[in-house]
Order: C-alpha cells, then sequence, then structure tokens
C-alpha cells in the first residue's frame, strides 16, 4: 500500500514540476526573434537530439520494438504537431489569449474520452477540480483581457480551430497513456519529437535565421530542458497515475506563467490572477488527494 501510495505522490510530483517548467515557455517565446511554427520546430528538434543518445545507449532494443508499433508512434507525433499546427492558425485568426484558451478545453476532453478509450473511471473529484481550474484560468485571461470575444471581430474559423487544438493536445495525452504501458517515456517522448519534428520542417523553410547567439541558446533551453526534459518528465509521471488526474494539473502552466512573467518580463500580477492562481492549486490537491 505504501509503495502504490509512494508511486501515485512520484506521479503528480512529475507532472507538477513539468507543467511548472511549461510555464516559462511564454517569456522565451517572447524573446526568441521567430514565428511561432519555427520555434515549435526547434523546440521539438532540439528535444529528439537530447534524448537520441540517452534511448540508443540505454534503450536500444526498446527502441527497435516501438519501431514496429509505427501506428502508434506515428500518431503521437502527428497529434504534437497537428496541436501545435491548429493552435498557431487560431493565433492567426483570433486573439491569441483567445485561442490559447480554447486550447486549455484539453483537459476536458481527456476527463470525457477517457473513461471510453483508457476505460478510467470518472470521479467526482476529477469534475470537482476541472470546474475550479476552468473558474481560475477564466479569472487569469479576464485579468489579461482576454475576453471570450474577439476584439477584432468573432472568427468562426478561429474558435473551431482552437478548439480541434485541444482535441488534438487530449488525443495526444490518451495515445500516450496507451503507449506508456508498453514503453518508457523515454521512447515515447523521443517517437513523438522525432516524428512532429518532421511534420512542422515544412514550415521552416525559407526563414531568415538571426546569427546571434542569444535566440540560439533560448532555443536549446526551450527545447533540451522545457522539452526533451519536462515533457518526458510529464510522460513518466502520466504512466504512473490517471490521464484524467494529470491533466488537472495542466492548469498550473498559465498560473507559473504569470510567476515567470512578473520574474523575468516585469509583468506585475494583480489580485485576481493571484485569486485564479490560488483556486489552480486547490484543484491540483484535489485531484491528487482523492
Amino acid at each position: 500500500m505504501l509503495k502504490r501510495f509512494d508511486s501515485k505522490f512520484s506521479g503528480y510530483f512529475y507532472v507538477a514540476v513539468a507543467v511548472i517548467i511549461w510555464g516559462s515557455n511564454g517569456v522565451i517565446v517572447n524573446l526568441v526573434p521567430y514565428d511561432a511554427y519555427t520555434v515549435a520546430f526547434f523546440r521539438v528538434l532540439f528535444a529528439s537530439f537530447t534524448l537520441l543518445p540517452v534511448v540508443l545507449l540505454t534503450r536500444k532494443r526498446e527502441v527497435m520494438s516501438a519501431a514496429r508499433h509505427w501506428k502508434i508512434m506515428l500518431s503521437l507525433g502527428c497529434l504534437l504537431a497537428l496541436g501545435w499546427a491548429l493552435l498557431f492558425h487560431s493565433m492567426k485568426l483570433i486573439a491569441i489569449g483567445n485561442a490559447v484558451l480554447l486550447n486549455y478545453t484539453a483537459p476536458i476532453f481527456v476527463a470525457l474520452l477517457a473513461p471510453l478509450v483508457l476505460k478510467e473511471k470518472l470521479e467526482k473529484s476529477t469534475l470537482l477540480a476541472l470546474a475550479i481550474s476552468v473558474v481560475g484560468i477564466g479569472i487569469i485571461s479576464y485579468q489579461q483581457n482576454l475576453q471570450i470575444s474577439d476584439p477584432n471581430g468573432f472568427n468562426p474559423l478561429g474558435v473551431i480551430l482552437g478548439l480541434l487544438a485541444g482535441l488534438a493536445y487530449a488525443g495526444f495525452i490518451i495515445v500516450s497513456k496507451r503507449a506508456l504501458s508498453s514503453f518508457s517515456s523515454q521512447v515515447v517522448a523521443f517517437y513523438a519529437y522525432s516524428v512532429a519534428s518532421i511534420f512542422l520542417l515544412p514550415f521552416v523553410i525559407g526563414t531568415d535565421f538571426s546569427p546571434a547567439l542569444a535566440p540560439w541558446i533560448l532555443l536549446l533551453v526551450l527545447g533540451v530542458f522545457n522539452t526533451g526534459f519536462a515533457v518526458t518528465l510529464y510522460l513518466k509521471g502520466l504512466g504512473m497515475i490517471k490521464a484524467q488526474k494529470a491533466v488537472v494539473f495542466t492548469y498550473l502552466e498559465p498560473a507559473s506563467a504569470v510567476v515567470f512573467g512578473f520574474i523575468f518580463l516585469a509583468q506585475q500580477p494583480t489580485p485576481l490572477m493571484l485569486v485564479g492562481g490560488f483556486l489552480i492549486l486547490i484543484a491540483g490537491y484535489i485531484a491528487a488527494s482523492r
């Protein structure tokens, strides 16, 4: 019983740490002078390069075995790349904040799909935690003037693409959960990054790259640490706990983004934003403690 508790606690800890690290993504993207597609490409490319020696030296047989399940690995990369492509396209049609807010419907999709696909029993505590998280992210978004209605005019296609981005992200989590029942988080992450980088490559062709060193250092941090390490850590935690529980912690990302924005970009958090972050922390506690 104690061992099982320790395993679950470790799973929640890994997921929470990974998501908090992702909160710094916005700071890095703000400081890198490239469009979102290019940033996403180098993010997964550097992440795959980071994991390549790890999986070849420690899990070579597993890598070969996973290759025989190419449909699952291809699906992971496709869903990862598709989610970003849909999100970025949505950002071109509606306000960026609205697109991000729509993308955060992913945990709701996971909670609804997990019982059907993964045969997980939908727990009342998960629904309560999701409801509190949605209120928290809504408060943060409202405070940052990310209204549901786009000030530039309502664009149905942009809204649909934002929701589809959330659905693609939910699909990535669910397929990852199934893959993690047979393969390690390092191997699953490596295939996801590698396939995603192939799909995102066309968006980079023709980009005018800066010779400055700083943007490349930031891209390395984003790819090696925020993705290669953090996403692999998230997948490791996902393999230990229910998918519907793990996605509740996803809402820690915008809460931690407020903190990183304050530290690195001098973006002062308001009392309402702190209230939203506190609600998200409460939701995480409810999801982990029940």
